[in-house]
């Protein structure tokens, strides 16, 4: 500002000057003062169009893509060009043409045109050209999520189990408009409270401890009983997704009567989406939180092995694996403790463990009973932006759709 203050200042003094030698120096000087003068405007709008055609191309690129299933390398690139027409067209410029590349799974856009200028003219440029490029990529990057949720007897209160239902849902039909191909997209769903439920179909599993489901009468009579639960594993595999090998890396079963309220079963990782459906309108809040066995299992569904035997990941593709943890309060009761601090201890071992694993773990506290921000909560969210806290249960359907777009969301490259 300052160097357009003093170059005003000299013409102005320049033109008051009648002198004769001074008027024609003034007019040689004119020229390329409002050249300068006139670079800056055209450029500054120039760099204006750019960063608009640049946006313009980035959502087509991403919408075309999006739209990419079961359509021709033809069908793709008309979508690209509508969607670019519909986001830029400029009364100066008009919708500039734009070179489409499709291959099996990428799309490239690159837009170059030539913005008539206002004042460069007066130094002999008429035009700036003005390009931008984006590139997607779909069917390379393949998304596992585990969806720990919490079923505690809280969740019946202020309408937060259905928002639950709701917005998990949405999530689910949010993952599988992004799967192109079977596989793309896995889902698994570990409803959670005091305990897990793995499925009574899992009864004669050689992974499972059944010391605390055996049940013996007065007459010394002992059976099982067990409706699926389980609970944490002894320290320190209970922070720990290793495979079970021995007696104390087995999982121990808890006897029905001691659950305190089992949750509805495990689903693991699939993309049978009416199965999710399904599991989803089963869930039912009943008894104590323990997000660590929530977070623990979900663990589990994304690992190969026993006990959920997640598919074998294929070497042609890249793997995002992803767990969101979501619970209405405080630790409060697990195998081993009763009070949330030492509960929490143990958890915040384990999410260390799961973000060393190379696992992206969100959070979400819904907090209508005036309790404190969860601090092991915001601790286990892999980055600050990745924990979220609300005090009412509406807003859980907005969060979770902006955690989906941010798992389906198509990397761009420009």
């Amino acid at each position: 500002m300052r160097l357009v203050a003093i170059i005003c200042d000299c013409a102005n003094r320049l033109r008051r000057d009648t002198r004769g030698g001074v008027a024609l120096i003034f007019a040689i000087c004119l020229v390329p003062v409002v050249g300068i003068m006139g670079m800056a405007v055209d450029y500054a709008q120039a760099s204006r169009l750019q960063a608009r055609l640049q946006s313009a191309l980035d959502a087509a690129a991403v919408a075309a893509s999006s739209r990419a299933a079961g359509k021709t390398g033809d069908q793709i690139r008309a979508d690209a060009l509508a969607f670019f027409a519909a986001q830029f067209n400029d009364p100066k410029v008009g919708t500039p043409p734009v070179t489409a590349v499709v291959t099996n799974s990428t799309l490239a856009l690159r837009s170059t045109f030539e913005m008539p200028a206002s004042f460069l003219p007066v130094i002999g440029i008429n035009t700036v050209s003005v390009t931008a490029a984006a590139q997607t990529a779909w069917g390379i990057t393949r998304l596992r999520v585990a969806l720990a949720l919490d079923n505690t007897g809280s969740m019946s209160s202020s309408g937060k189990m259905a928002a639950l239902k709701t917005a998990t849902l949405n999530l689910i039909e949010q993952l599988r408009g992004n799967a192109r191909n079977d596989g793309d997209v896995l889902v698994s769903i570990v409803p959670f409270a005091k305990v897990v439920n793995v499925g009574t179909a899992y009864r004669n599993a050689s992974w499972i401890n059944w010391n605390d489901a055996t049940v013996c009468d007065w007459r010394g009579v002992c059976s099982i009983s067990w409706d699926g639960a389980i609970q944490d594993r002894d320290q320190n595999f209970d922070i720990s997704n290793a495979a079970p090998t021995g007696a104390s890396s087995r999982f121990p079963a808890l006897a029905s009567h001691s659950t305190g309220g089992t949750p509805t079963a495990i689903l693991p990782l699939t993309s049978n989406w009416g199965q999710l459906r399904s599991k989803i309108a089963d869930m039912s809040p009943a008894g104590n939180t323990n997000q660590g066995i929530g977070l623990a299992w979900a663990w589990q569904t994304l690992t190969e092995g026993l006990p959920m035997n997640a598919p074998p990941e294929d070497p042609g593709y890249t793997y995002r694996r992803v767990i969101i943890l979501l619970s209405d309060g405080m630790n409060t009761q697990s195998r081993f403790f009763n009070r949330a601090s030492q509960i929490d201890a143990r958890q915040r071992l384990m999410c260390d463990a799961i973000k060393a694993a190379g696992i992206t773990i969100y959070t979400i506290q819904v907090n209508t009973g005036g309790d404190p921000t969860s601090t092991v909560l915001q601790y286990c969210a892999s980055t600050a932006d990745k924990f979220t806290m609300m005090t009412n249960p509406a807003q859980l359907d907005s969060t979770m759709q902006d955690i989906g777009g941010q798992l389906t969301r198509l990397r761009l490259t420009n």
